[in-house]
């Protein structure tokens, strides 16, 4: 008997609606195909939710790679039902049924292995002795998995500030900062676990890069990049992030510079035992959309 987890799981599964039939069997042992027994692979259902590369959704505890049958995309692997091949979900049973079980068909743990089995498209369930274990798909690499973890990782919009905001002046230093929030300073961490492998992807903000649309066409950005969200106003202080403006605003919409950020993230990941994962060259930026207005005005000379 198989366990109440296993009968949820199963239930999960809901079916890709696929028209699965039964194969026969060989005296050398069942033939492992999309339904080997009618009682596993019976009835048709309204297709669940599936995973997709890059967006960490899941059809029940996968993970975000992907396998294909008869046109329908499945994940390839579901922590609750095992590995996909071939239009059965499969994982060793644990524990292995007692010596002299039906389901051992006459053979031994010396000759082989019991696993829990669930295709596609049915309403049952059941344990299945194998020889050998079914074919699975490729393992994706941890630093892979790890790169598709950024997509799950949620950022915030910083508040931008800048001073002076309402006086700034042309050839003078106006300081830029955003508040210190942990969403949008870090670090923020989302993990998966995909094919009994847990990666758990980090993100630190490294730098900020300012976009202003202040260039000498008017209509096009400049950027630049300060080290950090930078330091809030302070008088006497020194800033550490400011940008100087060449001209007055007075000829732009709402006579006033548009100014943004794009967030780069210095990326880190490791798997759930503490080693760490190789991220070299893979370079992570959001863009929050946050605008800041800030008006520039011309210095008056009086004779």
């Amino acid at each position: 008997m198989l366990n109440s987890a296993w009968r949820a799981a199963i239930c999960v599964l809901t079916g890709i609606g696929l028209a699965l039939t039964a194969a026969p069997a060989s005296a050398d042992g069942p033939i492992i195909t999309p339904c080997a027994e009618l009682s596993i692979c019976t009835g048709a259902h309204v297709p669940g939710s599936t995973a997709t590369p890059g967006t960490g959704g899941t059809g029940g505890g996968g993970g975000a790679s992907t396998c294909s049958w008869n046109g329908e995309t499945v994940p390839c692997w579901r922590d609750d039902l095992g590995w996909f091949s071939e239009g059965c979900y499969y994982r060793v049973a644990d524990p292995q049924p007692l010596p002299g079980e039906p389901v051992w068909d006459g053979h031994t743990s010396a000759d082989g292995t019991v696993y829990d089995r669930a295709c596609l498209g049915n309403e049952g369930q059941g344990p299945v002795f194998l020889t050998t274990p079914p074919p699975a798909p490729p393992r994706r690499s941890p630093r892979a998995i790890a790169t598709d973890l950024l997509l799950r990782i949620d950022t915030g919009k910083p508040v931008l500030h800048a001073a002076p905001q309402g006086d700034a002046v042309v050839g003078s230093p106006v300081w830029l900062w955003f508040d210190r929030n942990s969403d949008v300073t870090g670090p923020l961490s989302e993990k998966v676990t995909e094919q009994g492998v847990t990666v758990i992807t980090t993100i630190t903000l490294k730098s900020v890069t300012w976009q202003v649309d202040d260039a000498p066409t008017g209509s096009q950005e400049r950027s630049f990049s300060c080290d950090g969200p930078g330091a809030p106003f302070q008088a006497g202080g020194t800033p550490t992030c400011s940008h100087v403006f060449t001209r007055s605003s007075a000829q732009r919409p709402d006579h006033a510079y548009s100014m943004s950020v794009r967030l780069n993230w210095q990326v880190t990941a490791r798997l759930d035992n503490g080693t760490a994962i190789d991220m070299t060259g893979i370079d992570w930026t959001t863009s929050p959309g946050t605008v800041l207005r800030v008006p520039v005005n011309e210095v008056q000379v009086l004779n």
